[in-house]
């Protein structure tokens, strides 16, 4: 059965293609005379074809060749703009080239007019350090003449009135005015030398009471008697020291500053030679010469009666009260600073050589002895004074704050009874 199906399919095939095949033979079948005019027509169609694509590669080839021109005139103008690049490129190099050599030979020329400078600086200062050590020593009686020279720092302004008062500015050198500093004078200044929590702290709010309630100018006061004590026979080591005031100002510029008057400039010299840049107090010093006109003008005439106007934006001197006179004998001094031990806030500098002069010692008489009982008796007073009206004052601020408090409660229930 499989094999008559096989049979019948080779059959069908074999007749369809006996079937084309004669059809093709009867499509190519021509006769002799319409062959000749195929044939014609065959060679004119072949010869048409050929013009056209010869006519087309004629077109072609003059596309092509007017491409050739355009892109050989690009290449051209091309390479004429590299070449005018490359001629800018080079002169460029060649002018920093020059730049470069002639920078050089600047550089050269300044280095040593630097050197030649150094040089010269180095013999000036060289005999500067000659001039100031035969100063301080006493063989020259004049002081050198670069420790001479005014530093101004708006030299085309009028004067700062308060700077030339009291050597201070809150502004600072931005102010707009003149502060003129002298090269050497016979006051020194020490800014912000003296710190106390009651200076510091006193310009919190006026409702924030509670950080200063164990606080008052006594304390203060008292902080400032150990501070005076322990600064005067430093700074006397130089020299005889004429005034020394310390500022209780609340004003950053002038609370805690120092001011030294010595009675000779060359002693003003030494001490700010020796302790410029000390450490006192966990502070490292920074001294300054400062002029004044008169210690009257700079302090504040009613700050001793507590009168000021300005109160605590005052920009002169209010200054504490000082415990002794400064025209007493070093001998008393020395006494009255025995009470007080020697304080930890002095550090020696490891790189300066302090030069010490010894006070002159002197045998104590009966006018001595005496004065020096009153001083003691006055300060035993003091102490005294001062410890009452601390007691004073806090009974009397417990009592405010509990009459605040009793007030409090008693306006709280007639506003709940009124709601």
């Amino acid at each position: 059965m499989g094999k008559h199906k096989e049979w019948r399919k080779f059959v069908k095939r074999e007749r369809r293609r006996k079937i084309r095949t004669q059809k093709a033979k009867e499509r190519e079948y021509i006769p002799f005379g319409d062959y000749e005019e195929w044939h014609k027509t065959q060679e004119a169609i072949e010869q048409f074809e050929i013009e056209q694509i010869e006519k087309a590669n004629k077109i072609e080839n003059e596309k092509w060749f007017k491409a050739e021109q355009e892109s050989m005139e690009q290449w051209r103008e091309l390479q004429t703009k590299n070449e005018l690049l490359l001629q800018k490129k080079l002169q460029q190099q060649a002018k920093l080239k020059l730049e470069w050599e002639k920078e050089k030979e600047k550089r050269r020329l300044d280095e040593e007019r630097l050197k030649e400078i150094e040089e010269e600086n180095r013999k000036r200062q060289e005999l500067f350090i000659n001039n100031l050590e035969k100063f301080l020593s006493g063989d020259l009686v004049e002081p050198p003449k670069e420790l001479l020279i005014l530093y101004e720092s708006k030299p085309n302004n009028p004067p700062c009135p308060f700077f030339t008062k009291t050597a201070c500015c809150r502004f600072g050198d931005e102010c707009s005015r003149n502060h003129i500093y002298p090269g050497i004078s016979k006051i020194l200044l020490a800014t912000n030398m003296f710190g106390h929590f009651g200076l510091e702290n006193a310009n919190f709010n006026e409702y924030d009471t509670d950080i200063m309630l164990e606080y008052d100018d006594s304390d203060t006061y008292k902080d400032f008697r150990d501070f005076f004590f322990d600064i005067l026979p430093e700074f006397e080591k130089f020299g005889k020291v004429v005034q020394l005031k310390v500022c209780n100002n609340y004003e950053k510029h002038l609370r805690g500053n120092t001011y030294i008057e010595y009675a000779d400039l060359r002693n003003a010299v030494s001490a700010y030679r020796a302790l410029h840049a000390r450490w006192y107090g966990g502070k490292q010093l920074s001294l300054q010469f400062c002029q004044l006109a008169s210690w009257k003008n700079a302090i504040c005439g009613l700050q001793s009666s507590k009168r000021c106007p300005k109160g605590r934006t005052c920009n002169f001197l209010h200054v504490f009260k000082n415990p002794i006179t400064l025209q007493l004998d070093d001998i008393q001094i020395s006494e009255r600073h025995k009470q007080y031990s020697r304080s930890w806030r002095w550090s020696e500098s490891p790189d300066r050589e302090i030069s010490r002069k010894p006070m002159n010692q002197e045998i104590e008489s009966k006018d001595r002895i005496k004065q020096k009982d009153r001083v003691r008796e006055r300060d035993k007073n003091m102490d005294r004074e001062t410890e009452n009206n601390r007691a004073r004052d806090r009974k009397s601020e417990k009592n405010k704050i509990n009459d605040r408090n009793r007030h409090g409660d008693s306006s709280r229930r007639r506003r709940r009874y009124k709601d």
